[in-house]
């Protein structure tokens, strides 16, 4: 899914899909909750850091802190461009590199909770997945 989609997605959903993964969690083993819970609390992200990281750096630094490196670099080559359009007297492609990325930017800026939000989400399922695949089956007496 594309991160436009991921913008564009209904709260509700996102919601559904958290309440889903909780209800998941808890069905758990207490011994595979406290596992899920503990390398939870390492990966996921807060929102407010990701939103200070956008405003205050330039470049996609924020992307940094979800691991979303192609992106990263992205914006860094682009930025770099635009500067050096600046400098070299670039007839106006820097102003329009730097306008579509702030185009590009602005919402990631006034949507990184709901950004966060689906990020967390995703890691946490994945995680879900991988203990859930783990577990040892059940040896019941027949």
């Amino acid at each position: 899914m594309s991160s436009l989609m991921n913008w564009l997605e209904p709260q509700e959903q996102l919601e559904a899909r958290e309440e889903q993964l909780r209800e998941q969690i808890n069905a758990l083993s207490d011994a595979e909750r406290k596992a899920f819970y503990h390398e939870q609390s390492k990966l996921i992200k807060d929102p407010d850091n990701y939103a200070v990281l956008n405003y205050f750096f330039l470049g996609g630094v924020h992307h940094l802190y979800l691991g979303r490196y192609k992106r990263f670099f992205a914006e860094l080559i682009l930025l770099i461009i635009a500067i050096l359009s600046f400098i070299l007297g670039g007839n106006g492609l820097g102003i329009v590199i730097l306008i579509a990325l702030c185009g590009y930017e602005l919402p990631q800026l006034f949507l990184s909770q709901k950004i966060v939000r689906q990020y967390n989400e995703a890691i946490s399922r994945e995680l879900y997945e991988q203990i859930a695949n783990t577990r040892l089956p059940d040896h019941k007496s027949k």
